[in-house]
């Protein structure tokens, strides 16, 4: 192909980056005829505001973020009306609730502060309702944001909130740091959709063919990775992109990436009653209170099956 489309996207760091970095370093971008940029989002602030006004093409992130925006309950205010969607599914997070080694257990939490990326988007609801159903009420603790996952890591193992939900690999960092994990999100909660790739309305429509490029290369990246005989092939290139890995912790690391239930596996998929299930925490939780339950209006899975067809 004589023509090459740039795909700038912006992702949270996190092994659910690998199908990115296998299809750059395997041509599988390039034989779509795709130049694909990846940048590591410090927030879901500055990913989501910076998706909306442009600068980036695509977004990895939580299919809460697409709701809270789309439903003007975001944290930021945003330079135009937004128009995102989740076009696929990302990789499956068991996100862990990672404590000071102090904590025995939810009811130490109570009187003390607890980091999140964002007091209204992401994982915050979840963090809440894991708390709520486990005794500890939403008066007896503060959220405190921080940032992105490598930002609530820093600040617990620094000392300065007693916990936080952390995605893999960062929860095996914690646990080599001293942390403890008390609690993990699959098993305190119903099934819930967490990773998607995301884009603007406005952008997949003009550009459809490089939009469908870019999925037919993740798909055969997971295809790739999940195939037990490019283990340690995957492994190398986990260890090669991921800063502050080691080989140990890439080995660790791809276990879950490789595990039928937590990995990537099928990941590509979107849950309809998992995002429900996250309709249904931002319907408690989100301001202004809203009654959401449709989640037809946030995906679009038109492009995926184009790409997949």
């Amino acid at each position: 192909m004589s023509d090459v489309t740039t795909i700038r996207v912006i992702e949270f760091p996190s092994t659910g980056l690998l199908p990115h970095y296998v299809a750059i370093e395997r041509g599988l971008f390039e034989g779509e005829g795709l130049s694909v940029e990846i940048t590591a989002t410090p927030n879901s602030v500055f990913q989501i505001t910076n998706l909306i006004d442009g600068n980036f093409e695509i977004a990895g992130t939580a299919i809460d973020n697409v709701v809270a925006y789309q439903e003007g309950q975001g944290v930021a205010e945003l330079s135009r009306a937004p128009d995102l969607f989740a076009f696929m599914g990302a990789g499956q997070v068991n996100l862990g609730l990672s404590v000071q080694a102090t904590i025995a257990g939810y009811s130490n939490l109570k009187g003390t502060t607890l980091a999140v990326d964002a007091l209204s988007t992401g994982f915050a609801f979840m963090l809440r309702e894991m708390l709520e159903i486990n005794g500890v009420g939403h008066d007896a603790y503060e959220l405190i944001p921080v940032g992105a996952t490598p930002a609530r890591l820093e600040a617990l193992v620094a000392g300065d909130h007693s916990g936080a939900l952390l995605n893999p690999p960062f929860t095996e960092f914690g646990e080599a740091a001293g942390l403890r994990t008390i609690d993990y999100s699959q098993d305190a909660l119903p099934p819930c959709q967490i990773g998607v790739m995301a884009a603007c309305r406005g952008w997949a429509a003009a550009n459809p063919e490089a939009l469908q490029g870019f999925i037919r290369a993740e798909l055969k990246a997971i295809d790739w990775i999940t195939d037990p005989a490019n283990a340690e092939a995957a492994t190398d290139t986990l260890e090669r992109n991921m800063p502050g890995m080691d080989r140990a912790g890439a080995e660790a690391a791809m276990k879950i990436v490789l595990d039928p239930n937590l990995g990537l596996a099928g990941s590509d998929k979107i849950d309809e009653a998992g995002v429900a299930t996250i309709l249904a925490l931002r319907s408690k939780y989100g301001e202004p209170q809203k009654n959401l339950s449709d989640p037809d209006r946030y995906i679009d899975l038109s492009y995926y099956n184009a790409a997949t067809g």
